[in-house]
Order: C-alpha cells, then sequence, then structure tokens
C-alpha cells in the first residue's frame, strides 16, 4: 500500500502543475453545470405559450398533470440530469490519457517501471490518481445542480422529478462506474501511443453511449427509474471489470521499455 500511496502523492503533484490541464478538466464539468441551472430557471419563467411544444414529450406516466412551465423544467430538467453521467468519463479520460503519456514525454516511465512495483500496484495508482478526482467533481457538481434546482422549481414535484431517488442512485453508483471504465481505457491506449491529445481523443469514444441514453430519454424510449439504474449499474460493474483485467492484462512494461523511443 505503501507504493502506491507514494505513486499517487507523485501523480497528484504533478498534476497540480500542470494548471492548463487542470482548468480545461474543471472547465466543462462545471459549464455543464451551470447550463442546466440555467435551462431549469429560464423555463420556470417563461410564458405557458413558449413551453407548448413540450406536450408531446410528456409520455412519462410520472409528468402526467403538470402545467406546461412545470412540464418544461421537468423534462429538460431530466435531460440535462443524464448529462451528469459524461462527467466522470471526460475527466479521468483527460488526466489519465496524460498519466502515462505525460511520463513517456518528461522521459520518467523508463525509471518508474524498473523500479519493483507491481504492474497491478503502478496501474491502481495511476488509475485512483484520476479516478478520485473524477467522482468528487462529479460528486460536487451534481450537488450544486441538486441546490440549483431546487432554488429554481416552481413546485416541489418537479424537483423530486429531476432529483429523483433514481437520479441520485445512478450518480452515486454509474457515476464511479463509469470513471473506472474511462480510466481502465484511457490508461490502456497512452500505454501505447505518444502523443497526450491521441490518447484522450480516443479514449473519448467512450461518451458516445451516454449520448444514446440522453437521446433514448429525451424521445421517451428509456424511462429512469430504480430498476432501470440498477440495471444499468450492474451492466457497468461488469464492463469495469473486464476493462481493468484487460488494461493490466495489455500493459506491457517490459515492452515500453525496451522498445519505445
Amino acid at each position: 500500500m505503501g507504493k502506491i500511496t507514494t505513486i499517487l502523492e507523485k501523480e497528484w503533484l504533478e498534476l497540480r502543475q500542470e494548471r492548463a490541464l487542470i482548468a480545461s478538466t474543471l472547465a466543462f464539468p462545471l459549464l455543464l453545470t451551470a447550463i442546466g441551472v440555467i435551462v431549469v430557471f429560464t423555463l420556470g419563467r417563461l410564458p405557458d405559450e413558449d413551453t407548448t411544444m413540450l406536450g408531446a414529450a410528456a409520455a412519462d406516466p410520472a409528468l402526467a398533470g403538470l402545467p406546461l412551465d412545470q412540464l418544461g423544467q421537468a423534462i429538460l430538467g431530466r435531460q440535462f440530469g443524464t448529462l451528469f453521467l459524461i462527467m466522470p468519463l471526460f475527466i479521468p479520460s483527460v488526466l489519465a490519457a496524460y498519466s502515462v503519456v505525460g511520463e513517456k514525454t518528461r522521459r520518467t516511465l523508463e525509471p518508474l517501471l524498473a523500479t519493483p512495483i507491481g504492474t497491478g500496484e503502478l496501474l491502481l495508482a495511476k488509475s485512483l490518481a484520476a479516478l478520485i478526482p473524477a467522482v468528487a467533481i462529479t460528486y460536487v457538481c451534481a450537488v450544486i445542480f441538486a441546490g440549483g434546482v431546487a432554488l429554481s422549481s416552481l413546485a416541489p414535484r418537479v424537483f423530486g422529478l429531476i432529483i429523483s431517488p433514481a437520479w441520485v442512485l445512478m450518480v452515486l453508483l454509474c457515476g464511479p462506474l463509469l470513471a473506472l471504465i474511462a480510466v481502465a481505457a484511457s490508461v490502456l491506449i497512452s500505454a501505447r501511443v505518444n502523443d497526450p491529445r491521441t490518447a484522450q481523443q480516443i479514449a473519448g469514444v467512450v461518451i458516445v453511449p451516454i449520448m444514446g441514453l440522453f437521446a433514448g430519454q429525451l424521445f421517451g424510449l428509456v424511462v429512469l427509474n430504480l430498476a432501470f439504474v440498477l440495471g444499468l449499474s450492474l451492466c457497468l460493474a461488469l464492463v469495469a471489470a473486464f476493462a481493468i483485467w484487460l488494461a493490466t492484462r495489455m500493459f506491457r512494461r517490459e515492452a515500453i521499455l525496451t522498445r519505445w523511443t
């Protein structure tokens, strides 16, 4: 455990020196949170006729009986709530993509790989260095979003529809699992390329399924409830376990030591 802690501290020390990277990492989640709160607030202040177009989207029985202004808040607020699953994918994709490639460009990876630390310990430390900030930022932004929705909602029912138990469970369970998948994919990719931007762009592909979930909920094909979130969490847990196993198997320190230039 001491070796893992040492590498973890080293990773965060190096991360603090990358101010541009920190700024770009924080900008997206904060912007997404702010836009979500602004949209919910604005829709609650529009005239009813401006939200009549949203009436056709009220296929969910939970939305039945809502006035049009509250309906607009609930529908758009739920959509932005789903987008919070992008944060635990985006943030570690940025941090972990720089984790190995950054070591390569600074010529510090070979000495690290030559130490007695095991491959599993090394990958665990690098994964935690990206995972912990990603989950922490996601949780903080989720709390800010929930607070903004509470202040902006026209009725308690609207708040309950947006910040529902299913949404809270999704953020708490799916967030860390998605971050694990993103970290494993990013570490695996960054171990095989020499450009941080390339690693980040390739790892960004994992965001695509979340956009599919967003579209499915928007068109009424997916209903975010507790059963759906639990099923999704189970699937993500299996994918995360496989991704971690694959990253550990594919990370060949000997090849990096002998072939990378």
